[in-house]
């Protein structure tokens, strides 16, 4: 029997048994404790920054440690379900939406005004309908197929976020210790993963975590993770006043060029 919602419950399970299976994949292919081990040298540069930056710490000053536990792990639920691509998911599928809802209004006024003998109205249905048709019609293939190719890309990149900071949030015993500092840095991360910012700056330091590995690299560069987190650590000020990650990289480039 179909759910009330119109959705059944068949293909509800097929969706988790994909996405099940997505995950696996997902997680079959990315080095997860690598990606843990970058976490934890991120998380650690937000505790710096919270030592370092007074009006940081202005701002936690009037809450206790587990009123800071509490409110470092809140975003833990939704951190799962978040989608980087909503917003744009959503423009895309309305002009088919309002072509749908615009079909079944006119398809059941023309049933009506035809069972009413109002031919006004049955004929201005069927137009409207026709209009549909056209407008349906007259959409090139290619379009279609670029734009249903363009959608599964994002629920790909939105199931890969997904999965990833699943396994990357923390959790309440992530929280557990005396240092307001390393809360606070744990709940500052946790909400970097409901936006890309988190996972792109775990990539960042996964990145620079592997270069050495290489011969060519590691004869040049002995530790590039270390001269990037000084350098981060020296320009807290300049991170701090700056509007958003892309704002920031751009004006520490300006600053050491």
């Amino acid at each position: 029997m179909p759910s009330q919602s119109g959705t059944h419950p068949a293909h509800i399970l097929q969706q988790n048994k994909i996405s099940e299976l997505w995950t696996r994949l997902v997680l079959s292919l990315v080095p997860i404790d690598d990606l843990k081990t970058a976490r934890e040298q991120v998380v650690e540069i937000y505790s710096m920054a919270y030592l370092d930056i007074g009006e940081f710490q202005e701002a936690f000053s009037d809450h206790s440690n587990p009123e800071l536990r509490d409110w470092a792990v809140e975003p833990y639920g939704r951190i799962p379900d978040y989608d980087p691509h909503e917003t744009v998911t959503s423009l895309l599928a309305l002009p088919e939406k309002i072509l749908g809802w615009l079909s079944k209004i006119l398809t059941v006024a023309a049933v009506v005004a035809g069972l009413a003998s109002v031919r006004w109205l049955y004929s201005l249905a069927m137009d409207g309908l026709h209009l549909i048709g056209v407008v349906e019609a007259s959409i090139p293939l290619t379009a279609i197929a670029a734009g249903i190719v363009y959608l599964w890309f994002l629920y790909a990149d939105t199931l890969v976020h997904q999965t990833l900071a699943e396994e990357l949030r923390v959790g309440q015993v992530g929280v557990q210790t005396r240092r307001r500092a390393e809360i606070v840095a744990h709940g500052v991360w946790n909400r970097s993963l409901l936006g890309q910012t988190g996972l792109f700056l775990v990539g960042f330091f996964y990145i620079l975590n592997a270069l050495p590995e290489l011969a060519v690299v590691g004869r040049l560069f002995d530790d590039p993770t270390s001269y990037y987190t000084q350098l981060i650590t020296r320009n807290f000020d300049l991170f701090y006043q700056s509007d958003g990650l892309i704002d920031a990289l751009r004006n520490l480039i300006q600053k050491e060029v």
